[in-house]
C-alpha cells in the first residue's frame, strides 16, 4: 500500500513539473494587457462589434479607446 501511494505521488509531481513551464509562459503572455493590438498596423484590419454598432468603420477602427466608443454609444442611445 505504501509503495502505490509513493508511486502515485511521484507520478503527480512529475506531471506537475512537466506542465509548469506552459503555465508560467501563459501567465507571462497575459501580463501586458495595456498593449495596443493595432499599434503595428497602419489601420485596423477588423472593426470590433462595438465599433461597427456605432458606425465606426475603415481607418477609424482601433483609433478610439473603449471608453470613447462607450461614450459615443451612450450619446447615441440618449438621442433616440
Amino acid at each position: 500500500m505504501q509503495t502505490s501511494f509513493i508511486t502515485r505521488s511521484v507520478a503527480a509531481a512529475l506531471f506537475a513539473a512537466a506542465l509548469a513551464p506552459a503555465a508560467f509562459a501563459q501567465s507571462a503572455s497575459r501580463a501586458d494587457q495595456t498593449a495596443n493590438p493595432y499599434a503595428g498596423a497602419v489601420s485596423a484590419q477588423v472593426c470590433t462589434q462595438l465599433e461597427l454598432a456605432q458606425g465606426i468603420t475603415g481607418d477609424d477602427c482601433g483609433q478610439k479607446s473603449l471608453s470613447e466608443v462607450a461614450f459615443l454609444k451612450s450619446k447615441k442611445d440618449n438621442t433616440n
